[in-house]
């Protein structure tokens, strides 16, 4: 779907019901004639037009609201924050307020409007539009005489102006009751105490997992991870025909390279949203390399904000977390593509599967385990225990995998909800392909593939990679689950003979972002007589 496409569906037959049947209600809030003059920053001044508010508000605040625009890259919900943030500052005396980015752009609080009626808030496209030489060095305002086709335009582009505006009063509405009800429903829930019997302190595991994002080292190592970097950019520089004009939406966008690289396709709007302070450093980088009219930024969780449109047309996520589910950010991104996807658009990454093979590494065993039985002459044995009880995020040689991998689920993400995500059980059978003396443990991985078409399965992608052992390093590498044999005994597989089980996914009941992984197993399985059973968890935190 086209930008244009988009402009023609913000239409008043699709602003839902309320916008028309509760019209005579909204009268009294939005006249049918709208102001044309500008209340200064002082509030004390009404100015003719908008070029004489700008001189307004350089002579008398020290405010140059198009050199702020041009240096922080603001748009829409910038320009609206910043204008909202200086009439409070200026409210409380602050004449000349300190117009720093970090003062006014996080958050959403400056996002409400500070005056009631704003002509201002109205005229933010005028702003984005105007030319640097607007306001005359000289302090006069300089003058245009207006064609009749830029009139005609002005008026078409302020009644698309009032039709955003019914269209962000119906959706605060709806986010505002929603957000009611739950606080509602949360209050009537009875309350943890501690062992003095005071309330529990809630422990913001959100909070926790997003500031972990917040530096520039886990960036790199992303964007230094070429199997993955390439494979976003190689996907959507060779499909350029899909990304030119449409509008993209990019959840946790962290540093915004995806979203650059979909700008540079011809995409018409990429939204980029990430719930860290990563978004301050994003929002430079788009104004540094010239993207800040393609590229908007939002700070946020994609559940807590009102994008600036209805609908898109490609979602567009690095969501894949250790052992492909850890951290549980695909909830957000199949919650954004119910919420946001048009009907036709498409996933990006299209597929995902998560895979199970077999371990045997007698080396890694000693490094791992043996050495804690004695370090510099000490026993430490009661540290190995915790190798049993988590996966272990590390590079397997190819050689430690005496098995082919088998898949244990598939993600089709235009499609797969987000009930499927965790499951009790799902079968598997991996056959040795070499003779090994001891079982040790389970390897997860998993491939990713983009599927230029909703309708193409994963067969038809070009574009894939894979976490694998057997594949180039990732950052991501393998999960690796170690067998605990002092609580499971021992076994022997010879080449040909089958592994099989059961392998069972389930979230964190403290925290929804830590992950458990559960798997039963027996061996041997070709007679009847010599079964041997054994069932392991392991954790990832």
């Amino acid at each position: 779907m086209s930008a244009s496409e988009h402009q023609s569906e913000n239409s008043d037959d699709d602003l839902g019901p309320n916008t028309l049947d509760d019209e005579d209600e909204w009268k009294d809030v939005e006249p049918e004639d709208f102001s044309t003059s500008f209340v200064s920053f002082g509030g004390k001044t009404k100015c003719a037009d908008l070029k004489d508010f700008l001189q307004d508000a350089k002579a008398n605040h020290g405010v140059d609201l198009l050199g702020l625009r041009n240096r922080h890259g603001l748009e829409t919900y910038g320009m609206i924050k910043l204008i909202n943030f200086i009439r409070e500052q200026v409210s409380q005396g602050l004449f000349r307020p300190d117009v720093s980015p970090e003062t006014f752009l996080d958050g959403d609080r400056y996002m409400k409007p500070f005056l009631d009626d704003d002509a201002l808030l109205y005229s933010i496209d005028d702003i984005l539009d105007l030319g640097p030489q607007t306001i005359q060095s000289s302090g006069n305002v300089s003058k245009q005489k207006l064609s009749d086709g830029d009139i005609q335009e002005l008026l078409k582009q302020n009644d698309q102006l009032r039709e955003q505006v019914n269209y962000y009063r119906n959706a605060y509405q709806e986010a505002y009751l929603e957000n009611l009800d739950l606080k509602e429903r949360r209050g009537s829930e009875p309350k943890a105490h501690d062992c003095n019997g005071q309330p529990a302190k809630e422990k913001d595991h959100d909070t926790h997992y997003f500031s972990s994002y917040d530096h520039s080292d886990i960036h790199e190592t992303m964007l230094r991870d070429s199997v993955r970097t390439d494979a976003y950019r190689d996907f959507i520089y060779e499909n350029k025909n899909l990304f030119a004009d449409k509008i993209v939406l990019d959840v946790g966008c962290g540093s915004g390279i995806l979203s650059l690289f979909c700008a540079r396709a011809g995409a018409a709007k990429v939204i980029a949203v990430d719930n860290s302070s990563i978004i301050n450093k994003a929002r430079e980088i788009v104004f540094v390399n010239g993207l800040s009219d393609k590229i908007q930024c939002l700070s946020g969780k994609i559940e807590d904000l009102i994008l600036p449109v209805k609908q898109v047309d490609i979602i567009i996520s690095e969501w894949m977390g250790y052992c492909l589910m850890y951290e549980a950010m695909l909830d957000s991104v199949l919650w954004a593509r119910d919420r946001y996807l048009a009907p036709n658009g498409l996933m990006v990454p299209s597929h995902a599967t998560l895979r199970l093979s077999l371990f045997a590494d007698d080396e890694e065993i000693e490094d791992k385990i043996n050495y804690w039985s004695s370090v510099y002459g000490f026993d430490m044995s009661c540290m190995v225990a915790r190798a049993y009880e988590e996966v272990d995020i590390r590079t397997v040689r190819p050689k430690a995998v005496p098995s082919r991998s088998e898949i244990i689920l598939q993600l089709p993400l235009h499609t797969i909800g987000k009930d499927e995500l965790t499951f009790s059980g799902v079968d598997f059978v991996l056959e040795a392909e070499r003779d090994i003396d001891h079982l040790q443990g389970f390897v997860i991985h998993f491939d990713v593939a983009f599927a230029a078409k909703r309708e193409h399965d994963i067969q038809e992608a070009k574009v894939t990679f894979s976490t694998g052992p057997s594949g180039r390093e990732t950052h991501w590498q393998q999960a690796l689950a170690l067998i605990d044999t002092s609580a499971t005994k021992a076994v022997s597989l010879k080449s040909g003979e089958h592994v099989r089980g059961r392998l069972g996914l389930r979230k964190g009941d403290e925290n929804s972002r830590d992950l458990e992984i559960t798997i039963n197993w027996r061996t041997k399985c070709d007679t009847t007589d010599s079964k041997v059973m054994s069932q392991q968890s392991w954790w990832m935190h």
